[in-house]
């Protein structure tokens, strides 16, 4: 530890001497000998495990008070050193703000004096009581010879209070210490306690009850670099910052800055889509059936029980409660399948399977795990925005900024729903995946006719077939490739005098024969499972309710644009703090509800600015870009509409329209960037700031109480964040 604090002392000197470019005189000698003689007379006196953190601490406040003149006029310096200095600073902020604020249990407790052997009552199996403590108790500690994870009830009897009364419940995990210290305010001194556990209790499961126990010092290594991480955030993009004075365009390697976007969001998903940090569980393989189906010649999925049979006899097959309480008794059958004419069909878009289970099963003989589908098509997908988002600012928007440019990706790539997808690697984020990322990468394809003059039928007929492929994913998503018109006609305005009537005819060709043929081999399919052509079997599946039945109601439109737009966000105290909002409505009739945790243009405030888009036509001033950005808006909310009508109101189905409001708002914000007006410094901090509340409702909402929340499936990790996060519990 000494060995260590003289290395941090050589450490300051060096950057002193090379970095401040001081010159020693007597008052700076005198000055490191007093800093020599600290270090010793601080190791003896601290001999713990925070001893090189408050020596550090010191030296770098000493350093800044004594040499502040010599480092403000390096911070005023265009200097690698002056980052050096930074990252000093920040350094030094976080490791005080864990130490003095985080772990401010630890000195509110240095004069306690430790309770315990007090004698335990045993009232049941599962609750104790503590009598005649007659003390003033400030915290309690509980240990438990025991690996599991449980709920604490605690009841309270005080001066003020005879009768029991109950404090809210908490949960302690045996692997987080931090958890077994829990404060307590009883009023005036406690009498007596009740401990009521939500496992069984005998003598042997107690290791220790201590009241008044001093708390150790927990440091927290991931909360100081996450602390530290938000510091640095704020200082490179303050509104004044060199990010915001850098243009795109300027940069010499913007590969180099690509590139890192990319690796930090890739980073980020792999650490999101772990097994171990989420583990997902599900019985729903339909894509493997449905691979499993095609290797014996046949479209329809077979149930082992053969429930096929039972569904025969019944009435309507598509009654839920009728189906659930018939065959609940005997052979139940396949969930969520479309089920015809006595067969069940997989109702979900052909292509994946097709362009990725069935090649996976042909040459490994095994069935390709969803989640891990999930978890790449992630990946690809957002770093396909990324690549779009560079793609469309180099071509429209020379002035925007470097700073603009990673606020802006890190709202599309995280403010769209693509995290929740990854949370749920299952059957029903497969469709929405593949279908956005044919969708980014077509729209990156075509981009790409506008830029170069190479390879134009080649790009055109690639972008024409992933646009395509689409409708065997995700057949809503198909209004993505409305979106080529705006480009058609900036194609055509760039090339007119240069094209010949026998090329415009090869570029058609290019766009047609792609969607002919992924058209025709749809088609087909849905003609031979189901009759027509046009039916892809949605309304056949056995669901909550009978799809065939359900219809289209307006009445459900309003409610649909309510729930996914501007259902406002629900607060609670406790860590998530985000609150599910349930399903207020006066629809009379059945609406498929999952849990909701506010509106789009709440959780994302800047999105709002979509919605406003004519105001904003002036600023845009570029038709094309104006009239792609209406276009999108009108799609977004067709397939609101429709995803209410035929699904009703899930969290997953967001992520089908939350693109379509998040790239009218990027050209709104980039027309603005890249124009000169007096209040841009007022502007980027207006961005910065929104920008920030959409990560930090995203954060959060990654714990939520949904089917797949982590306080279900991997309570250490969220009790982990629980603490982090709760630090003054």
């Amino acid at each position: 530890m000494l060995i260590g604090s003289i290395i941090i002392f050589i450490l300051f000197k060096f950057l002193d001497i090379y970095v401040l470019k001081l010159k020693f005189n007597y008052q700076n000698i005198i000055y490191n000998i007093i800093q020599l003689l600290s270090i010793v007379i601080l190791f003896i006196i601290l001999k713990n495990r925070i001893t090189i953190l408050i020596i550090t601490g010191l030296l770098t406040i000493i350093n800044f008070i004594f040499y502040h003149k010599e480092i403000k006029s390096l911070l005023k310096k265009k200097n690698k050193f002056k980052y050096i200095y930074v990252i000093l600073i920040v350094l030094l902020i976080s490791t005080i703000v864990e130490i003095f604020i985080c772990n401010f249990r630890t000195f509110q407790s240095f004069n306690y004096k430790p309770l315990k052997n007090q004698e335990i009552n045993y009232i049941s199996n599962q609750a104790i009581e503590i009598k005649n403590i007659n003390q003033d108790v400030k915290n309690i500690y509980i240990d438990l010879n025991t690996k599991e994870d449980y709920d604490l009830q605690i009841e309270l009897s005080d001066d003020g209070n005879e009768i029991y009364y109950a404090v809210p419940a908490r949960e302690i995990s045996n692997k987080i210490l931090r958890s077994k210290y829990l404060a307590i305010y009883p009023f005036g001194k406690l009498q007596k306690i009740k401990l009521i556990f939500s496992l069984q209790i005998n003598p042997s499961l107690i290791k220790e009850i201590t009241f008044n126990k001093k708390v150790p010092l927990f440091f927290n290594n991931l909360r100081c670099l996450i602390i530290a991480l938000i510091l640095l955030f704020i200082y490179f993009f303050k509104s004044k910052s060199n990010l915001y004075k850098t243009k795109l365009k300027d940069l010499k390697n913007p590969q180099f800055l690509i590139i890192s976007i990319l690796i930090v969001n890739i980073l980020f998903f792999s650490l999101l889509g772990n097994s171990s940090i989420r583990p997902y569980k599900t019985k729903l393989d339909s894509y493997n059936n449905l691979v499993n189906s095609f290797k014996e010649g046949r479209t329809y999925a077979k149930d082992p029980k053969n429930s096929e049979e039972v569904l025969s006899k019944l009435k309507n097959p598509y009654d839920a409660v009728k189906r659930e309480e018939v065959l609940i008794s005997q052979n139940y059958y396949l969930w969520d399948y479309a089920y015809f004419k006595g067969h069940y069909y997989v109702y979900f878009g052909v292509v994946p399977a097709l362009m990725f289970y069935l090649p996976f099963n042909l040459m490994t003989h095994q069935q390709l795990p969803t989640a891990f589908l999930v978890y790449i098509c992630s990946l690809v997908t957002i770093s396909l925005i990324t690549l779009l988002l560079y793609q469309f600012v180099k071509k429209y928007f020379h002035k925007c900024s470097v700073g603009v440019f990673i606020l802006l990706d890190l709202l599309a790539v995280y403010a769209t729903g693509f995290e929740y997808l990854l949370r749920f690697p299952n059957q029903y984020s497969v469709p929405i995946l593949t279908g956005l990322m044919f969708t980014f990468l077509g729209l990156i394809l075509w981009l790409g006719t506008l830029k170069s003059k190479r390879f134009l039928k080649t790009k055109m007929f690639l972008g024409s077939l992933s646009l395509a492929l689409v409708a065997g994913c995700r057949p809503q998503l198909l209004m993505g490739s409305f979106l080529l018109i705006p480009i058609l006609i900036a194609f055509y305005q760039e090339h007119k005098d240069k094209l010949t009537k026998k090329d415009y005819c090869h570029y058609l060709l290019s766009i047609i024969i792609p969607y002919l043929i992924v058209a025709l081999g749809l088609m087909y399919y849905n003609y031979i499972r189901f009759g027509s052509p046009f039916d892809f079997g949605a309304n056949y599946n056995l669901t909550v309710d009978d799809m065939t039945s359900r219809g289209f109601k307006l009445a459900r439109i309003p409610l649909g644009i309510m729930m996914y737009l501007f259902n406002p966000i629900n607060f609670q105290n406790v860590f998530p703090y985000l609150v599910e909002n349930s399903l207020s409505t006066n629809y009379l009739g059945i609406t498929i509800y999952e849990s909701i945790y506010g509106g789009l243009i709440f959780t994302t405030l800047i999105y709002s600015l979509s919605l406003f888009l004519p105001k904003f036509k002036k600023v845009i001033n570029n038709k094309l870009l104006y009239y792609s950005a209406i276009l999108m808006v009108i799609f977004a909310f067709v397939i609101l509409i429709a995803d209410t009508q035929m699904g009703g109101i899930l969290g997953r189905y967001l992520s089908d329209f939350s693109w379509l409001f998040a790239f009218p708002t990027i050209i709104i914000i980039l027309a603005f960037e890249n124009k000169e007006f007096k209040y841009k410094d007022l502007f980027h901090k207006i961005l910065f700031i929104l920008v920030c509340l959409a990560l930090i409702y995203q954060f959060f909402y990654l714990f939520v109480s949904i089917a797949d929340q982590f306080k279900n499936n991997n309570l250490d990790f969220y009790m982990y964040f629980y603490y982090l996060i709760q630090f003054w519990l």
